[in-house]
């Protein structure tokens, strides 16, 4: 029995046992995948039919008549688009992918199906699988949009001179936004240039390097665990303590005199998670801590546990601007998800994060000898600043002196295409998820 028959038989027995969330969840380990599962007719419909089910079954009925159309006329280019079209914009990337896979099959090279595909296989940080994609097609010579997509794969997937060479064919006037977008890929290419230029690498294993020449921000520290084989320095699940924001103020206060930042105070993001790691943050380097109000963003050390944690739009609104004589510190930055802009400076890359102050995170309990979720913690703020600032800093697997030689290598490209924590002025850099770097996730 082959693998799509056995996955079609247990995820339809699932459905038929009313577990709906379960056989979607075995499903969609048919969909995009390379190579494709679903290149045969016959296991494309059967597997396109069942999804179409337990897409009514979600509530989402007129996406279930679209899908199931595309089951019944699997040839049929207009249909697999608009269903494919549908999926994406519910955030399915999967079956939308397999679906322009095979309207690209059936008529290779329409230009709304390559560009489509190639966006959905970003949105699946499956960059590397674009790039063929877009070069068979024939488009990437004189459709600009294709030519972008096709120069931002190959970033992504870590080709440099492969993605110069593309970069040529967005040469000219280009339609909005188009320019800015042209202009983005130039900013990647010129902070590659400036971390080769210092003799470091930008290979399969350098995160730092990578995280620096595509979203402009300096990392601080990569995990070791699973390090050459499963997660290369980044995390999945992630539970933080003490000792991992330690780690990272412990870099911050070598880092900012380095890259001829001085603060002369530290500002909190609203949270009591950014309140902790602010305030421990104020106490290494000896400076006042604020709680954020209108107005602080404008000068100071700007910190938050997280981005995503931060409930004020306002002040989230505030931070996407640079500022002369502040520079924004974020201890924690999600990879798969990542918030709408960049950071200048972030410990640490992960999926998942649970904070251990507020609860909700697992601790080992020695009386039960179970995990269980752990209460909030209802210490003082400065308390558990105190009990950072004490606690013994995590490993990293990158080094210090790494951190501080792309730091001064980037700060070395021309001003404009400088990373966040060299900028003044403008709009911070969108932050991307995944990269050349390939880590594990879930």
């Amino acid at each position: 029995m082959s693998q799509v028959v056995e996955t079609l038989a247990s995820a339809r027995a699932t459905w038929a046992s009313g577990d709906a969330q379960g056989s979607y969840r075995e499903l969609s380990g048919l969909f995009a995948c390379f190579p494709d599962l679903l290149e045969g007719s016959e296991d494309f419909c059967q597997a396109v039919e069942l999804l179409a089910e337990l897409t009514k079954a979600f509530g989402a009925s007129s996406l279930a008549a679209l899908v199931a159309q595309a089951a019944r006329t699997p040839d049929d280019v207009n249909t697999l688009f608009e269903a494919a079209y549908g999926l994406f914009e519910e955030r399915q990337f999967r079956p939308a992918a397999t679906l322009l896979m095979r309207a690209n099959r059936v008529r290779p090279g329409l230009e709304a199906v390559v560009n489509e595909l190639a966006t959905t296989l970003h949105e699946l940080m499956l960059y590397r699988w674009s790039v063929p994609i877009l070069d068979e097609s024939g488009l990437c010579e004189r459709e600009p949009l294709c030519a972008y997509l096709s120069c931002y794969s190959r970033l992504m997937s870590g080709q440099v001179e492969a993605a110069r060479g593309r970069l040529a064919h967005l040469a000219g006037e280009l339609e909005d936004p188009l320019p800015t977008m042209r202009e983005n890929l130039v900013g990647m290419l010129a902070r590659a240039d400036g971390v080769l230029s210092a003799g470091l690498a930008l290979g399969d294993l350098s995160l730092t390097a990578w995280q620096a020449v595509i979203n402009g921000t300096l990392l601080l520290h990569e995990s070791p665990a699973g390090y050459e084989d499963a997660m290369r320095g980044r995390y999945a699940y992630l539970g933080d303590g003490p000792s991992l924001v330690r780690a990272g103020l412990d870099r911050l206060c070598h880092v900012l005199p380095a890259i001829g930042y001085e603060p002369c105070r530290v500002v909190a993001a609203p949270g009591r998670q950014s309140e902790i790691v602010a305030a421990a943050t104020g106490l290494l380097l000896g400076l006042p801590c604020l709680a954020w109000e209108p107005g602080l963003e404008e000068e100071g050390l700007v910190v938050a546990w997280t981005l995503e944690s931060v409930e004020s739009e306002e002040f989230l609104v505030a931070l996407h601007t640079h500022r002369p004589r502040a520079r924004l510190f974020v201890h924690a930055s999600c990879w798969t998800a990542p918030f709408g802009y960049s950071p200048d400076i972030t410990t640490l890359l992960y999926q998942h994060i649970v904070d251990p102050w507020t609860g909700g995170g697992l601790r080992y309990n020695p009386e039960t000898e179970r995990l269980e979720e752990a209460p909030p913690d209802e210490r003082d703020v400065m308390d558990l600043a105190a009990e950072i600032v004490a606690a013994v800093p995590d490993e990293s697997q990158s080094s210090l002196d790494l951190v501080l030689k792309v730091a001064r290598a980037l700060i070395a490209v021309p001003v404009a295409y400088r990373p966040g924590f060299c900028q003044t002025q403008g709009e911070r850099l969108r932050q991307r998820a995944g990269g050349p770097v390939l880590s594990n996730h879930f």
